[in-house]
């Protein structure tokens, strides 16, 4: 399960505990830390994501949840550690100059789908002088 929880600013008592790492374990105080160990899960794991404003810029945290007897902490930690790498290699995707492009959301007067976006992506690009079709 996934849960977006919206931007915030942070506090100024935040800044003053201190940097916090790139991963590491929210414990009992997290976003659903205080659900009842006997309630059914809905997920076999579930995350939690806020941004917050920093003086540094906006930080994206993200919390996971589970049930204990359902998964290790080592598989979930597996698990938080590998979408970690992936979102700061979209993030890292987004900063390349051929990053982006079209959706069908784009041209909402029109039913495309995203193969019909990017034909007529290569059709400009070939008429523009760019890419060979």
């Amino acid at each position: 399960g996934f849960n977006y929880l919206g931007r915030f600013a942070a506090r100024a008592e935040a800044a003053a505990i201190g940097a916090v790492g790139p991963w590491e374990p929210a414990g009992a105080t997290a976003i659903g830390g205080s659900d009842d160990p006997d309630m059914p899960a809905p997920h076999a794991v579930e995350a939690g994501a806020v941004i917050r404003d920093t003086a540094d810029g906006p930080r994206l945290t993200i919390t996971l949840s589970w049930p204990d007897r359902l998964l290790a902490e080592a598989v979930v930690e597996r698990l938080g550690r590998t979408w970690l790498e992936m979102l700061g290699g979209l993030a890292a995707h987004t900063s390349a100059p051929a990053a982006g492009g079209h959706t069908p959301s784009d041209f909402v007067l029109l039913d495309l789908d995203q193969d019909e976006v990017e034909q007529f992506e290569a059709i400009a690009a070939h008429l523009e002088g760019g890419l060979s079709l």
